[in-house]
């Protein structure tokens, strides 16, 4: 006589994840060094941001040539973030990229 024992494993709904993780756009700026320091800025706060570059190439132009090529950097926060990171923002020296 043989037993079985059977393990039920419950997947999270992929969908429903993915919402829970959508981006927004939280600034466009043309300066990749303002970006870098806005992001840190917010992560002193445990909010974690992805910059996007127009121009993918221009990080390994500034590292190899010394170039200061010419981009557009998006700053994308998660949207659960959103409202959070424009407070912390509006009370620093970033205000006026907001406007």
């Amino acid at each position: 006589m043989y037993f079985w024992t059977v393990k039920i494993y419950t997947i999270p709904n992929q969908k429903q994840s993915m919402k829970e993780n959508d981006l927004r756009l939280l600034l466009s700026i043309d300066d990749r060094v303002i970006a870098e320091d806005i992001q840190a800025t917010l992560e002193e706060y445990e909010i974690y941001t992805m910059l996007v570059s127009d121009n993918p190439a221009s990080s390994v132009l500034s590292s190899y040539m010394g170039l200061n090529p010419i981009e557009t950097v998006e700053i994308q926060i998660n949207k659960n973030d959103y409202q959070r990171a424009v407070e912390i923002l509006n009370n620093s020296d970033f205000k006026e990229l907001l406007n």
